[in-house]
């Protein structure tokens, strides 16, 4: 696992807020139901059975500055909440595995049962790692696609978090483009009021073995409920792994 310390150097480094606690307003019992009954329905509609299926699960977290505001009013902490059931459920080892990025990438202890309740304050932000600098993509896919090309049996779903452009769009096809030959699938999400003009094209990347990619863009996370948000996450990984072979 790789984790270090954020180098003082950093361009556009800023000390971060301290976020606001957990609000309470995260049922993980009531999130893992709604996840359970999504899965159901997905056998239903596209005929893959997710009922005992096994992935590693990631996040890739944007902790570039413009996401500070996300940080600091609890918005972030809430969102790995509500990720952690597919983690829980998918999952080889039950952990969400997060890596943040900005113009660089970091891989971070994973969030799991134990820790999840003050992640973003205990993990990220204590150990130097708050909102700074800019927005690449290029990087995340990098390692990412390094740690996950181990040889395991398993394939990687990985949830992309994002809130702004990314400013290496040929370094991030081409990263793509070599994504697409692994087991590795990202499910990019889009936040805010950003327009998102490489992710909107980025279903069309030619050059690829594989469609490894999808892109969901919203507003408001907070504003979904547990279905809407579980349904849109999930809404192509099993077109994927049918393309794929797996099972």
């Amino acid at each position: 696992m790789f984790f270090g310390k954020k180098k003082s150097s950093t361009p556009g480094a800023t000390t971060a807020p301290t976020p606001a606690p957990s609000t309470g307003k995260v049922d993980l019992k009531k999130s893992q139901d709604a996840l359970d009954g999504h899965i159901v329905r997905l056998q239903k509609e596209k005929g893959v059975d997710l009922t005992k299926h096994r992935a590693r699960v990631f996040v890739a977290l944007d902790i570039s500055g413009s996401m500070s505001t996300l940080f600091q009013n609890g918005s972030v902490q809430s969102t790995l909440t509500r990720l952690l059931p597919i983690a829980l459920k998918f999952d080889d080892n039950g952990e969400l595995e997060v890596f943040v990025f900005n113009h660089d990438c970091t891989q971070m202890p994973a969030m799991n049962i134990h820790n999840y309740k003050s992640y973003v304050q205990d993990v990220i932000i204590r150990n130097g790692y708050g909102p700074s600098g800019g927005t690449s993509y290029a990087p995340v896919i990098r390692q990412t696609m390094k740690a996950y090309d181990d040889g395991s049996p398993y394939p990687a779903f990985g949830i992309f978090i994002t809130d702004g452009e990314n400013s290496d769009p040929q370094n991030t096809d081409e990263e793509v483009r070599k994504s697409s030959k692994k087991k590795i699938f990202y499910q990019f999400v889009g936040i805010g009021n950003e327009y998102f003009r490489y992710l909107q094209k980025l279903d069309d990347l030619d050059g690829r073995d594989a469609d490894n990619t999808a892109f969901v863009k919203i507003a408001d996370l907070g504003s979904l409920t547990d279905n809407q948000l579980y349904s849109k996450l999930l809404e192509q990984y099993p077109d994927w792994l049918r393309a794929m072979g797996i099972k």
